[in-house]
């Protein structure tokens, strides 16, 4: 058997696939696309925090086999401690509890207002209606990016995020579509002139000592990365979620029921939703020396991927991991990443979709699920649904 993350039967129903090379070939490589796969708790727990030997500095892309050139700077994504430390630091200036809390109001003003949208037209897709709307209109909010501009930069990311099911490459841009570049250098500039209370505005003033002890503030180029890194990996995976959240509370409709009862659970089956099947379900690293995992050595160089889709349902780290639990509460995660590269956003993605949720249970509880209308996307590393039709 190989494992393709981009192929269709995985991104269907990737866990019988998991379970196979969970259980018979955890350090796998695929020789068509020349990458390895680790799949067991520990062992990407391991590799997460041994960022010396899996570094990040050719992208989460497989297909990426290089270092970007000097001109194009990569975002905080790509790089490794510690220059990616200094700057994400700087950048977690725009994270902060006390910015996340302050932001809840707004989150729920936009909640409301797409969910009042998406009552009053009759329901129909709810991530059309709803979910793929909110996140993007939260991270524009954080960022500083104008409401016109919002919904053709999502439309831009998500087509940006897809790939062509034959050959696994990005889809080629649309004519029409916008320059979200120049878009965002635009704005850049204008905050440069006229401070805001945003997210840019604090990436365009903040200075920190680069590796060489040179002060300095982050270049267009690093602050336009970083804003396409949050609209990407940030926006479209909290789509996916709030999307998993509707449809896997629907098909356990007595933990549904418990829900609404009590919503001090939220929190808690906002994070078992992530666990039974995380939108990001596998990242890409690259060796820097030679290591072995069971009996298989991945070569200094070789391109990995290490698949928290198939570790968040080890047996090995969750009792019963099949079975969806909105108590569940377990020792360690892994769906938001660990170590130097945990999500930077992971605190806005829980509240979006706690807030989600409690404006839904007041609206339509009851909600049922249109099955036969489900569909899934097909995106390079975000996996979820593309259409959730509800009969409310």
């Amino acid at each position: 058997m190989i494992y393709d993350p981009y192929s269709r039967e995985v991104q269907e129903n990737p866990f019988p696939i998991y379970e196979y090379f969970r259980e018979k070939e955890p350090c796998h490589h695929n020789p068509e696309m020349d990458f390895y796969a680790l799949f067991r708790f520990e062992d990407i727990w391991e590799a997460t925090l041994d960022w010396q030997t899996f570094s990040s500095k050719y992208g989460p892309s497989l297909e990426t086999r290089s270092e970007p050139p000097p001109e194009l700077v990569p975002s905080i994504i790509g790089m490794d401690p510690p220059r990616q430390v200094k700057i994400r630091n700087l950048l977690s200036k725009g994270f902060t509890p006390r910015r996340i809390a302050a932001l809840e109001t707004e989150v729920r003003a936009i909640t409301r207002h797409h969910l009042d949208e998406y009552v009053e037209s009759g329901g129909g897709d709810i991530q059309e209606g709803f979910s793929s709307k909110l996140p993007m209109d939260v991270i524009s909010a954080l960022v500083g990016i104008p409401e016109e501009y919002r919904a053709a930069y999502r439309r831009s990311v998500e087509r940006g995020l897809m790939r062509d099911p034959d050959t696994g490459l990005p889809l080629p841009r649309e004519p029409d579509a916008l320059d979200t570049r120049a878009m965002l250098l635009e704005l850049l500039e204008q905050r440069r002139r006229n401070p805001c209370d945003d997210l840019m505005t604090v990436a365009a003033q903040s200075e920190f000592e680069d590796l060489d002890g040179e002060r300095r503030r982050l270049s267009d180029h690093e602050i336009v990365a970083f804003i396409g890194l949050l609209a990407s990996a940030g926006s479209e995976t909290t789509v996916k979620l709030i999307g998993n959240c509707i449809v896997y509370l629907w098909q356990h409709p007595d933990q549904r029921r418990q829900l609404w009862e009590d919503p001090s659970l939220i929190p808690g089956a906002v994070e078992e939703v992530l666990r039974y099947d995380p939108p990001s379900q596998f990242q890409g690293r690259v060796t820097q020396r030679d290591v072995t995992y069971h009996g298989t050595t991945i070569p200094e160089g070789a391109r990995v991927a290490i698949v928290t889709g198939a570790a968040c349902r080890d047996p090995r780290e969750f009792n019963d991991p099949d079975e969806f639990d909105i108590r569940r509460r377990p020792d360690r995660e892994l769906h938001f990443g660990y170590g130097a590269h945990v999500c930077i956003g992971k605190s806005l993605a829980r509240q979006e979709t706690r807030v989600a949720l409690e404006e839904i249970s007041k609206r339509f509880p009851d909600y049922e699920v249109i099955e036969e209308g489900l569909t899934r996307t097909y995106q390079a590393h975000v996996r979820g649904f593309a259409s959730v039709p509800l009969k409310i």
